[in-house]
């Protein structure tokens, strides 16, 4: 599939102007932290150019992981920060770009594993209706008298 229709189907062109719209309000509002900000969300940007998934549903999970993850660094580089120096020191600091990096992993994992576990929980249900269905069968066969003409059996 292509970009041009990728973003011509339903948001795609509407999240990519929110995001260009964004990007220039924080460049425009704080320079000095717009960097370090975009290499702590570089993981999810990422996820948002190449994830093919109707909707961008990985690349969303990660973008909003990775944005609670960055609330508390970015609040703190907002009020003690000055100058460009100082954020890239703080925000590109190693464990708090690990820490944002880390809930991008985590979200990717997520959201690759859980249909998975509800695929497995959805199975069970339907052999445990299954076997519920297949007793009741049983008891209704021998309530009327008839004989068992179990075609699976």
């Amino acid at each position: 599939m292509s970009a041009g229709t990728k973003l011509g189907r339903g948001m795609g062109g509407s999240i990519v102007l929110l995001l260009g719209l964004a990007a220039g309000g924080l460049i425009a509002l704080s320079p000095d932290i717009a960097l370090p900000a975009t290499i702590l969300l570089l993981p999810g940007l990422l996820a948002l150019i190449l994830d093919r998934t109707p909707g961008c549903g990985v690349a969303r999970a990660i973008l909003l992981f990775q944005g609670a993850a960055c609330v508390h660094p970015v609040m703190n580089a907002w009020y003690r920060c000055a100058g460009i120096d100082g954020c890239m020191g703080y925000l590109a600091d190693w464990p708090t770009v690990a820490r944002v990096w880390l809930a991008a992993a985590c979200a990717w994992a997520m959201s690759q594993i859980l249909p998975l576990g509800l695929m497995a929980l959805y199975d069970y249900r339907m052999r445990y209706r299954r076997i519920a269905l297949m007793a009741r069968r049983e008891t209704l066969a021998a309530e009327w008298g008839l004989e068992d003409d179990d075609p699976a059996g």
